[in-house]
């Protein structure tokens, strides 16, 4: 007979192997959730490794199959490096507070999880640690007293919407470490990252973002709903890969993508030589643009989503209409004319229609003529979709549009991203502040990224980054605050407001609100980012005002309960405001003036002086370039190549090329036809006409027919006038 003792530590063994969660849970629901964006975690039981003779294919179905088989595997951790995975006999999802800040970007984790779903995928949810999706909030579920996995079950449980995503905010406190981060507040929206791409950015590691994978009988699954078209990076492939084929084409690897279940093939790479095609479950937005690797005659195409645009075309007129599905207040222009009225047009918000009409016997705009020998011209250019007014993101579209004449159809769409910069630069602090009365703290700003937390002066458009107000003063005296924050161009002839100038984030789409921590070395204002940059210019200048204050500086609280580290609103009234380039800037008080108060209003909030800092930067883009111009839907033929815009060439499709040669060989030879024909018909008259004018030459010899009246007269009675 066992003993309580006994039973005791039978079941305390049965929670460490299967995990609470997982006891009486039946074999066909425990299903995985897959989990990105979590620190290192040292790892030794290994799950599975390919064998010496294999080449290095992914193994992510061989990992989770190794792990559903063990009951003792509770999560795994897969590395895409060196292509190996690590099991656990608990949850190695659960993060600590001393690791929160450092990401592995190579790593995947896996997590058993216990949900009443009829599902066939591989992972249920995707969740990603340290991103969120702004607004869309469909249904708010409690406050913060309700777990990741119930939540998740709420998600697929709700009838009255599709659950697309979900927004896990936790109630961990890093500070006083009180609460179990895996409690929080659960919001279910009906919008997710690709159908509306806008509102999903980095956050702080409170946030989760989770994404659900599959449908159920009762709704759509949405795994391809909507997506038309691929992207195309040349000359790099995904690092990331899920499953590898053999020896197929680029086009039976585009129908495996489109066609595969084991999870949602978000975009696959191809390999001429050897013949390679790998799938992937994850795409550049998910994880930024470096998880492409260079490679020399590789493709990566990824999956983009369909955009209700239609393009008509009347003799001297292109119009490009496009109907939004979201709050579309950005701006859609040809690209290379961002900034010429005849070539752009401001979105005016949801569902209304905007509609750029182009001209086409003029040449602005960057549009392109091209003509065949058989009387048709083909007027075509690039467009983009910037969703922002002022800057570009990695949301962005680009897209051909164009219209044939003398051809009752019209050519329309490709998608991708291509947005091109090469300037060179580098980055440095505007201003060191120094002073001969007292030793002034030294503050610095970077922009770090957010993987190797270098420094980095040169980024692409979606990297991942932090920017960092660093104040170097180990003692303690000073504190400060940040507002007034500006990105701007080179030359300022363009600026957007970060943060306003009580230290409010102005749009949370772009860029957060600042968060404090304190080092042994000083103090630091940090936020993370993703980088964007300005349709005109590929240099990004940041420009902030920086406060200090003695011992501390309270945060203020901005709306969307957001607290952040800027300038209470009492304290705008002093700033003495200049205009420099169409961009309001704040001056700094002098140094002598430090310890001194602006002017007495301010001296309740004890501030002592404001400094500007300045931190530049180039925004590159990745080597992608705008999908192949099609005559009809996303099925019909291909017309267009591509172009070379240093020669001005089009590059048509072989077989279109070869029909254009061949009607314009029956065409010469119809012409020769008709010109032999006419010739013919030259001669014949040419003999009609030369045998009537001798008859006539040999009447007039002879004095018969018409010839002899030349010489005759008539002479009237009258007048005695002659008159022929």
């Amino acid at each position: 007979m066992m003993t309580p003792v006994l039973w005791a530590l039978i079941l305390i063994k049965a929670n460490a192997v299967l995990g609470a969660h997982l006891l009486n849970c039946p074999k066909s629901e425990i299903k995985f959730e897959k989990v990105i964006g979590l620190p290192p975690i040292n790892a030794t039981q290994l799950l599975f490794q390919l064998k010496p003779n294999e080449t290095g294919r992914p193994i992510t179905l061989d990992c989770l199959a190794m792990c559903q088989s063990n009951e003792a595997c509770q999560s795994f951790v897969l590395y895409y490096d060196n292509l190996q995975c690590y099991w656990f006999d608990y949850d190695a999802t659960n993060v600590t507070k001393d690791t929160r800040l450092v990401v592995d970007n190579d790593a995947a984790w896996f997590v058993k999880s216990c949900l009443k779903i009829d599902c066939k995928k591989s992972w249920v949810f995707e969740a990603v640690r340290g991103a969120t999706l702004l607004g869309n909030d469909t249904k708010i579920l409690g406050t913060y007293n309700i777990s990741r996995k119930e939540c998740e079950q709420k998600c697929l449980e709700e009838r009255s919407f599709q659950c697309r995503s979900i927004k896990f905010k936790i109630s961990f406190n890093y500070l006083t470490q009180q609460h179990n981060e895996s409690v929080g507040q659960c919001t279910l929206s009906s919008a997710d990252r690709h159908l509306n791409p806008m509102a999903y950015r980095v956050s702080t590691n409170d946030d989760y973002y989770l994404e659900y994978q599959c449908g159920d009988s009762t709704k759509r699954a949405f795994d391809n709903e909507g997506y038309c078209s691929y992207e195309e990076y040349e000359d790099v492939v995904q690092l990331h890969g899920d499953i590898l084929f053999e020896k197929i084409s680029k086009e039976n690897c585009q129908k495996q993508c489109d066609s595969y279940k084991g999870f949602n093939c978000r975009g696959f790479s191809v390999i001429s030589n050897p013949q390679l095609c790998m799938l992937h479950s994850e795409d550049t937005k998910l994880r930024g643009p470096r998880v492409l690797a260079p490679h020399k005659g590789g493709f990566y195409f990824e999956k983009a989503r369909c955009l209700n645009i239609t393009v008509s075309c009347s003799q001297t007129y292109m119009t490009v209409r496009y109907q939004p599905e979201i709050d579309f207040r950005g701006k859609l222009y040809m690209q290379g004319n961002s900034e010429n009225p005849a070539c752009f047009v401001l979105g005016q918000g949801k569902y209304t229609m905007v509609t750029l009409k182009l001209q086409l016997l003029t040449s602005q705009c960057g549009i392109v003529k091209a003509d065949s020998p058989t009387n048709r011209t083909l007027m075509s250019g690039t467009l983009i979709l910037q969703y922002n007014p002022l800057i570009q993101t990695q949301s962005d579209r680009i897209m051909r549009v164009g219209c044939i004449f003398g051809n009752e159809s019209k050519v329309l769409l490709g998608t991708g991203i291509n947005i091109t910069s090469n300037l060179p630069n580098k980055g440095s602090p505007l201003i060191n502040t120094t002073s001969n009365a007292t030793v002034a703290p030294v503050v610095e700003m970077k922009v770090v990224d957010l993987k190797s937390q270098d420094e980095t002066s040169d980024t692409q458009i979606g990297q991942e980054l932090q920017l960092i107000i660093e104040l170097k003063e180990s003692a303690g005296t000073y504190d400060i605050w940040a507002g007034h924050l500006i990105a701007m161009t080179e030359k300022g002839d363009e600026s957007i407001f970060l943060l306003d100038d009580r230290g409010c984030p102005t749009n949370l789409n772009i860029f957060p609100a600042l968060q404090k921590i304190s080092t042994n070395t000083g103090k630091k204002l940090m936020t993370t980012f993703q980088a964007f940059k300005f349709a005109n210019s590929p240099v990004v200048r940041f420009s902030v005002i920086v406060q200090f204050c003695p011992k501390e500086c309270m945060p203020i609280q901005c709306e969307n309960n957001i607290q952040s580290y800027g300038r209470k609103r009492r304290e705008i009234e002093s700033h003495l405001l200049e205009t420099v380039n169409g961009t309001q800037r704040i001056q700094a008080q002098t140094q002598q003036n430090f310890l001194k108060p602006i002017n007495p209003r301010t001296t309740q909030s004890s501030v002592v002086n404001q400094m500007p800092l300045e931190y530049i930067m180039v925004v590159r883009d990745s080597s992608t370039r705008p999908d192949r111009l099609i005559l009809g839907n996303k099925d019909g033929k291909v017309l267009v190549a591509g172009y070379n815009y240093t020669t001005n060439e089009v590059c048509m499709d072989f077989s279109l090329v070869i029909g254009l040669i061949v009607t314009w060989i029956i065409v010469q030879l119809i012409f020769i036809i008709a010109c032999l024909a006419l010739v013919r018909r030259y001669k014949n008259h040419y003999k009609e006409e030369y045998s009537r004018a001798s008859l006539e030459e040999l009447h007039k010899n002879f004095g018969l027919g018409f010839s002899n009246l030349e010489n005759r007269r008539v002479r009237w009675a009258d007048n005695g006038e002659d008159l022929l």
